[in-house]
């Protein structure tokens, strides 16, 4: 589709004025100072609790994979942002995704005995350097198809990487756990418009179907991750059939995008509350974030179905960047629509890192939900 759609309600700007870093010392040591002074409990992050002074005041955009922590990969590129501002560079000289993915030398040191680690794989052939994946699975043997994963980043559709955080690390762990992973990146809003996110994340289920004999997967046991963004996309990922029209021009058209599985946190369900959220506000003011028919159509509340694959939803009561509201009424219309399996974690207190935040549950409740819906282990 050629609209454009200006989802800009995830979309938090970099930075402009963040906490100072010291005279002209280097990244590394920025960070060191970060963490000596605000991460009392020395596990090498700062929480939103621990931060200080500016740090605390501009965390939430700095929490670029909205976990509720700011980790080092985090912090590392807030002290080079601040670097190229002091030197009268801006950060806008460098897109999110290439300020913060990990290299793929890094990547690769974290495969292991156990696992098989494949970097920057293809998804499609053509221009955009987002069309690729990370894939990680283990690497002995099994005696049948495994069960499979797909982790898509937050960061409001605008900004963030498929090697950030738990999108990453949970494709890593769950590669552990027996299952064959991706983490997936696709063109964010800088590069497309919507629905440009969505028919990418559609096109890299389909090449990992279509893939299936090669990885040992089991093309009929594909399950999903995402928080924020991410969480909206597994959600589509999950409920929009080809015939929505938005499978977009990627290969594999024979094969399906659909998900068996959706565990989503902090998810935007519907675009309508989005924008009445920020009526008034002249910077949301604009014919393309008003067009109602994409809205709608890009919404996951209006593709519940009977027959939806099993949800695990988990969201916050005072996230204040996606409102409670988007699940309380995507879990109603999921139950009235005749879905069977829908299962609603609803955290009081708990902001936008939702999962993050609160790691003791929804750790366990995911990894307890792939097992009984994918019969993974």
């Amino acid at each position: 589709m050629a609209l454009a759609f200006a989802t800009t309600a995830l979309a938090l700007p970099c930075a402009t004025a963040q906490p100072q870093n010291r005279g002209n010392a280097g990244p590394d040591a920025i960070v060191n100072n970060w963490l000596r002074t605000q991460d009392p409990d020395k596990d090498g992050r700062i929480s939103r609790d621990e931060a200080k002074g500016l740090m605390k005041r501009f965390f939430q955009r700095n929490d670029i994979d909205k976990d509720g922590f700011l980790g080092r990969d985090e912090l590392q590129a807030l002290a080079q942002r601040l670097g190229r501002n002091r030197g009268n560079r801006t950060a806008a000289n460098s897109a999110p995704r290439q300020e913060l993915a990990m290299s793929t030398e890094a990547l690769l040191k974290r495969a292991s005995d156990d696992l098989i680690i494949e970097p920057d794989i293809a998804y499609r052939s053509g221009g955009s350097k987002a069309w690729r994946l990370d894939l990680v699975r283990p690497k002995t043997t099994a005696n049948s198809p495994r069960p499979g994963i797909v982790f898509v980043h937050g960061g409001g559709w605008r900004s963030g990487d498929k090697r950030r955080g738990i999108f990453l690390d949970g494709a890593i762990d769950y590669a552990r756990k027996g299952y064959v992973c991706i983490t997936v990146n696709y063109r964010l809003t800088g590069e497309a418009p919507f629905p440009a996110c969505i028919e990418d994340v559609k096109c890299a289920v389909r090449w990992f179907r279509a893939h299936a004999g090669k990885y040992n997967l089991d093309p009929n046991r594909i399950g999903g991750y995402g928080n924020s963004a991410g969480a909206h996309l597994v959600s589509i990922l999950g409920l929009v059939k080809a015939d929505a029209g938005l499978e977009g021009d990627g290969p594999h058209q024979d094969q399906s995008s659909l998900l068996q599985a959706v565990c989503a946190s902090a998810t935007p369900t519907d675009f309508s509350l989005l924008t009445r959220r920020r009526e008034g506000d002249s910077r949301f003011e604009n014919d393309n974030y008003k067009n109602v028919d994409l809205g709608r159509l890009c919404s996951p509340v209006h593709h519940v179905r009977k027959g939806a694959p099993p949800f695990l939803l988990i969201h916050g009561t005072a996230d204040r960047t996606v409102d409670v509201r988007h699940s309380d009424t995507f879990v109603a219309a999921l139950k009235k629509a005749g879905a069977d399996d829908v299962t609603y974690i609803r955290i009081d207190g708990a902001g936008h890192g939702v999962f993050g935040q609160h790691p003791k549950r929804t750790g366990p409740a995911m990894e307890a939900f792939f097992e009984r819906t994918l019969g993974g282990k």
